[in-house]
C-alpha cells in the first residue's frame, strides 16, 4: 500500500469523526458558536506544528496568500456545512459534502491542466447521480 494512501484513509476517519462530533455540538450549541468553539481545536492543533517545527516558519507571501484564502473559505464552507448539520440528517448532509472535490476537480483541469482518466470521469457521474438520490 503506497503511503499517500494511507494517508487518504486517515483523512477520511478522522474527517468521518468530525461530521459526527459536529452534529452532537449542535445538542448544546448554535452553527456560528459551535465554529468558534471548534477554531479551538484548531489552535491547539496550530500550536502543535509550531512545536513540531520548532517555530521556524518559512515566509513565503505566495504560500501564506493561498494558505489565507484556502482557509478564509474552508471556515466559511464549515459554517454553511453547520447550518445544513443543524437542519438535516448527519448521515446526507456528510455525505453531499464530501463531493466537494468535485469542484477541486474542475477547477485542476480549467487551471492546473490536469487530466481525468475515463474511469476517474465515470466515477465523478456516478457521484453526482449518487448526490441526486441521496438529496431526496
Amino acid at each position: 500500500m503506497k503511503i499517500w494512501y494511507l494517508y487518504a484513509l486517515l483523512t477520511v476517519v478522522t474527517w468521518g469523526i468530525w461530521g459526527f462530533c459536529s452534529k452532537i455540538a449542535f445538542n448544546y450549541a448554535k452553527p456560528r458558536q459551535a465554529l468558534l468553539f471548534q477554531t479551538v481545536g484548531v489552535l491547539a492543533f496550530a500550536m502543535l506544528v509550531l512545536l513540531l517545527e520548532k517555530f521556524q516558519v518559512e515566509w513565503n507571501l505566495r504560500g501564506f496568500s493561498w494558505a489565507a484564502v484556502g482557509g478564509f473559505l474552508a471556515f466559511a464552507g464549515f459554517l454553511t456545512f453547520f447550518v445544513a448539520l443543524e437542519q438535516g440528517n448527519a448521515s446526507t448532509v456528510v455525505t453531499l459534502s464530501a463531493l466537494y472535490p468535485v469542484v477541486t476537480i474542475l477547477l485542476s483541469i480549467a487551471f492546473l491542466h490536469e487530466r481525468l482518466t475515463s474511469r476517474q470521469s465515470v466515477g465523478i457521474v456516478l457521484a453526482l447521480i449518487a448526490s441526486g438520490l441521496l438529496a431526496e
